[in-house]
């Protein structure tokens, strides 16, 4: 096992601390000998702050100066350094230290200073400025005295009466004399606004530099901290044996998501305002037609006598069609699965399959594409495509309760379809964690659609930069 330094980063309140915890021991003698992960030594101004049952992740030092620390950051007007000389003590015995950071530029240093021993993972949980809201009042919660209650009640009361008279510039009025005196009562809620601000905004600084993030460390589920755990412990077992090309200058991404991921919202705008930069690789599948399907690209073979013909690939011959016709995949379409989703014991599922020739044309002329298949197809894609494949695991930003009421909501007139599609997210995702070394990057899709694309063009202009084609050097 080659030994790597392991940051972990993201915003506040994803995880971080606890995954640092439960995955990384703090002597060298408690280490657990198939990861060998401890703690990196971190330097701070700020006293130790050592909650029950917990370690702080810092040294205490009376200042951090020029000259005495190889990296500096300063976060809350609290200066942090970080020597290297330890780090890299460390690395030479084998073991793989931890550190959390949270400033990018840092981070980039110690990957300029350590190369590929420098392995960045964002800890990426459920948590949104709503929740961290409903949280903090949870636990913090809120007694106004009787004097205060007084003065809100008449806030709500005269908000209440101008939205009756439809009075909106007094409504407004209103609210901001309200949300002054709110914050002032609730003393935490000026602090929670502020997290929940910097949540948005390290999300940003993600899409910026999706790239730079070697892995995506996933905390959807509630209450389980063990699969933050699993994720990492499953990329430092199989950091030696997933050889990432470096030549991948012309990708061809394969994204692999759950049902209700945004798969379809993906390629759909792709090919409307990607056109220029990348292909949408078609798919085929053994089932009806949906409306949706024009949304992807998907060619849907089975359809009824009276159904219009499906609009095939315009590289598609005419013998080609007819096989489409006939409900078959034609020869070409030689890279063939099958996706399932279950429930009541019932295993139920569709047939997809997407062209080689295509994909090997696209290659040829120089145009970067993207299609969507399942993990289990991954060996093949980086068989036949060493430096082109690009493995993508696209993952919406809900937790598990969510998606849970998300489906019954979408799904109350067929409980059964539901609980199957509950149950394929599930299964989705535990498949990413056993898998999670084998995936590039990841797309975080966000109640913002644009952050979705951002992401994307962040991507396909990072494999430009490395010497691909220009964009739409060949598209039309």
């Amino acid at each position: 096992m080659t030994p790597r330094l392991y940051i972990l980063t993201g915003a506040s309140g994803c995880g971080k601390t606890t995954l640092l915890n439960n995955i990384a021991a703090l002597q060298e003698e408690e280490v657990d000998p198939e990861i060998m992960a401890i703690r990196a030594p971190k330097f701070s101004e700020r006293q130790v702050r050592a909650k029950q049952g917990e370690v702080d992740d810092v040294t205490h030092v009376a200042s951090v100066r020029l000259g005495e620390f190889d990296a500096a950051y300063v976060i809350n007007n609290v200066k942090y350094g970080i020597k290297l000389e330890p780090i890299r003590r460390l690395l030479e015995k084998g073991l793989n230290p931890f550190i959390i950071l949270s400033d990018l530029r840092v981070i980039r240093q110690l990957k300029d200073f350590l190369g590929a021993q420098a392995v960045v993972l964002y800890v990426s949980s459920a948590i949104d400025a709503d929740r961290l809201r409903r949280i903090q009042f949870e636990r913090l919660g809120f007694r106004p005295t009787e004097q205060q209650k007084a003065v809100l009640a008449y806030h709500f009361a005269r908000t209440s009466a101008a939205a009756r008279l439809e009075w909106w510039d007094r409504v407004s009025e209103c609210m901001s004399e309200l949300e002054a005196d709110w914050h002032a009562y609730a003393t935490d809620a000026r602090s929670t606004e502020i997290r929940a601000q910097k949540i948005r905004a390290f999300h940003i600084r993600y899409i910026e530099y999706v790239h730079m993030f070697d892995h995506v460390v996933l905390n959807y589920s509630e209450d389980r901290p063990d699969e933050m755990t699993a994720q990492v412990r499953n990329i430092i077992k199989e950091s030696d044996t997933i050889q990432r090309s470096t030549r991948r200058h012309l990708p061809v991404f394969v994204v692999a998501a759950a049902s209700g991921a945004g798969k379809g919202t993906l390629m759909e705008m792709l090919d409307l305002i990607g056109r220029d930069r990348v292909r949408v690789t078609s798919k085929l599948a053994k089932r009806a037609a949906k409306e949706e399907d024009r949304r992807d690209g998907m060619i849907a073979l089975t359809r009824a006598s009276d159904d219009p013909a499906p609009e095939w690939p315009a590289w598609w011959t005419t013998d080609m069609r007819g096989h489409g016709n006939r409900g078959e995949f034609p020869p070409e379409y030689d890279l063939q699965w099958q996706f399932h989703k279950g429930h009541g014991g019932e295993a139920r599922g569709t047939f997809y399959a997407v062209s080689s020739v295509e994909i090997q044309h696209n290659v040829d002329a120089g145009n970067p594409q993207i299609f969507v298949s399942n993990m289990e197809q991954f060996s093949v894609f980086r068989r036949m495509w060493p430096d082109n494949a690009v493995f993508v695991y696209l993952h919406r930003l809900v937790s598990s309760h969510e998606n849970r009421q998300f489906q019954m909501r979408k799904w109350q007139n067929d409980p059964g379809e539901a609980e199957a599609r509950i149950a394929e997210r599930q299964k989705v995702h535990v498949d990413y964690i056993r898998n999670i070394a084998q995936f590039d990057h990841v797309l975080l899709n966000t109640a913002y659609e644009e952050d979705l694309y951002d992401q994307m063009f962040r991507l396909l202009e990072f494999y430009r930069q490395r010497g691909g084609p220009e964009p739409g050097r060949n598209l039309p």
